[in-house]
Parts: structure tokens; sequence; C-alpha cells
């Protein structure tokens, strides 16, 4: 565990910088092509991460690529993979993605289970066995653009558990993600994307990487304390993330742990080996063509009202309006888009590293940065 002094040097010492979403996407296709993914799967993987920076979630942009580098370096998370389509009968697909990159493994599934949603008006997508498929929003975005409301749900397996069940001091599960959105102009509006824990554990990374403490109630000790210390979890898996919202976060989880895990996928937290740097992915996913309910313009008017319904209502003291789930980020990406992307020289550091790890130029990766 980190001292108050070394906590302070650590702060003190990691700064952040800003870059631009072009300088980080650049840097993220370099990584990638060092692990040997196609230039289709290095646009995809890079765009995403890049994506969830500019959207104020670090936790799930650039910084997972060094947890990518070790899985692809151990063989758990393979480049290039063909997903295997294992049933698409009626409404209900199913697709292997064999250990592939999530980001790309899973627009794939969802390309099936839209062509079926056309057919039916209602699609249910089973993914299983994918590689990190990384923010959830991303894909609930994805299906609103095909006019689409999605419903996803997503389980993590491969390693130990890192949230405790509310009432408990020991993990049970994982951050288990929800996603929801309802099409309107072909964006997600309104757009939920949230973890069932407190925070993400990315956030916890990111925190560590900065040398910031973390607000109490994220995490608890050994022993079920709350600490403001992001370390321990972090780099010794000691103590649990907090489920949200008590038993109402900790009901959610097991619910998604079931749907991902142990009916769209075949392994729950509790049945999956835990694989040195594993982090693996099963997805269930709902998908529903409003158009089966009325027409597009009095759906979306309906939405709209209720939005704005809320949109107007007054604003508590210290906020100048009432934000409705999605505009975070859509008022994240506004800003980084234009004043650039913090990142700290911790994570820089590792991303430099990892690619030196596949046979690239830590200068010539620092030189892209400098661009």
């Amino acid at each position: 565990m980190f001292t108050v002094s070394q906590r302070k040097w650590r702060a003190a010492q990691n700064q952040t910088m800003r870059y631009s979403a072009d300088s980080l996407t650049r840097l993220a296709t370099t990584i990638l092509t060092g692990f040997g993914c196609d230039e289709t799967e290095q646009n995809i993987v890079a765009e995403h991460l890049v994506k969830a920076n500019l959207s104020g979630h670090d936790s799930h942009g650039i910084g997972m690529l060094p947890v990518y580098g070790k899985q692809v370096a151990d063989g758990n998370l393979v480049p290039n993979q063909t997903p295997e389509v294992i049933l698409n009968k009626g409404a209900v697909t199913v697709v292997d993605a064999k250990r592939g990159f999530g980001h790309r493994m899973a627009l794939l599934a969802l390309d099936e289970a839209i062509k079926s949603c056309r057919d039916n008006k209602v699609a249910v997508l089973g993914l299983r066995n994918a590689g990190h498929v990384s923010r959830a929003g991303h894909y609930s975005e994805y299906c609103a653009q095909q006019g689409l409301i999605s419903l996803h749900f997503v389980n993590v397996w491969g390693h130990a558990p890192l949230v405790a069940a509310h009432g408990s001091s020991q993990p049970s599960f994982s951050t288990n993600p929800i996603s929801i959105g309802i099409p309107v102009n072909g964006n997600a509006q309104p757009m939920l994307d949230l973890a069932t824990s407190t925070v993400a554990f990315g956030k916890v990374r990111v925190a560590h990487n900065r040398g910031n403490k973390i607000p109490l109630g994220w995490v608890i000790d050994d022993a079920g304390t709350p600490t403001d210390d992001p370390s321990p979890i972090w780099l010794n898996r000691s103590g649990a993330l907090t489920p949200f919202g008590q038993h109402k976060g900790s009901g959610l989880a097991i619910f998604v742990e079931l749907l991902a895990g142990a009916i769209a996928g075949k392994e729950t937290v509790a049945t999956g080996n835990h694989i040195p740097n594993g982090v693996f992915n099963n997805v269930f996913s709902i998908l529903i063509d409003p158009l089966a309910f009325d027409t597009q313009e009095q759906i979306e008017e309906r939405v709209m009202e209720f939005y704005q319904s809320i949109k107007s209502s007054k604003p508590v003291q210290d906020q100048d309006t009432v934000l409705m789930p999605g505009e975070p980020e859509l008022r994240n990406r506004l800003d980084r888009e234009k004043n650039g992307i913090d990142v700290d020289d911790e994570t820089i550091g590792q991303l430099v590293s990892i690619g030196e790890e596949f046979g690239l130029d830590a200068d010539s990766l620092k030189k892209i940065l400098a661009k």
C-alpha cells in the first residue's frame, strides 16, 4: 500500500497533458498494428476507444490497450477473428466471438441481429466469448443509427470478481454494465450507459495512475470498510468495488450476470476460469423496431415531449440545467473535441511500454503524440 508521502510524490510527478483525438487515434492504431490487427480492426477498436475518451469515459478509452496487449501476448485475445453464428432461428441469434476483439465482434454480431429485427420487429442476441467490448453505450448508439431501440447487458468473466454484493464484504461479480437507447433522428436520445457498480473499475485505474484519492463509497477494503485509496484493489485486487444504490444495483448486477452469462453465454463469474489478464464478455441484447408500435414521427414526438418536460424542470442550485441520460457524454465530446483529451503520464508510459513489447519504437510512438 502506498504511504501518504508516496501518494503525494506520485501526484506531483504524474502530470496530465491534453492530446487531440486525432493523435490518440493514430497512437492507438499504431499499437494495434503491433498487436497484429488488420486495418479494419485497427480503425474499429481505435475509434471506439478514443470515442470513450471523448465521451468522458477514460476508464474505457485508450488506457485499455496495455491490458489488451497482455491478453494478445497470452493468446487470450485473438486479432482478426471471425465470429461464428451458432444459432439464427426466428428472432434469436447466438454468436461465438472466439475471443476476438469485442469492439469488432459485437458490431458484427449486432449486424446479424439487426437483420433479424427487420424481419421480426424484435431480436434477441446472445454474444458469447468476446474480448472486452468496452463502452456499452457505443452499441446503443450503433443501433439507434439503424432506427432501433436497444438494451444491452454485459457480464465479465476471466478474472476474479470485483464487486461485492449488497451486504457482503467479498466480491461476488463484476461491474456488469447496462446500456439502453431510444432512437430519435438517428441518435440514441436518451441513452443510458452505466456500470452496476458505483464506478467502473477503469476509473479506479485512472485514479491510481494519476496518484489521486477516490471518493469514499467507491471501494471497500478487505475488512469491508470504505477506503479512499485506489492502489490496493488496482494492484493486488485487495478489497472490492461497491454496487451502486446498495441492494438495487446489486440486484441489477445479479440479473445482468444471469442474462448475459448464464443464458446468452456459457460462463458466469462463478464458473468461468480465472486467467492471468483475463477479461472476457458475454452480451445479452434486445433490439426492437419502434415502427411496430406507431409511426416514427409519432413515437419521436412523444419521446421528445417527455424528454423536454424533464429538461424544462428547475435545476438544483449548482447546476445550469437538468441533464438527461447521454447528455454528459455529448457535453464532454464537444469540450474534448475542441480542447483535447487529458491523459496522464503514467498511462502514456504504459502505452509506449506495451508498444515496445510488440516491437514498436518508443520514440516513434511519442512523436505521434507530438504532432
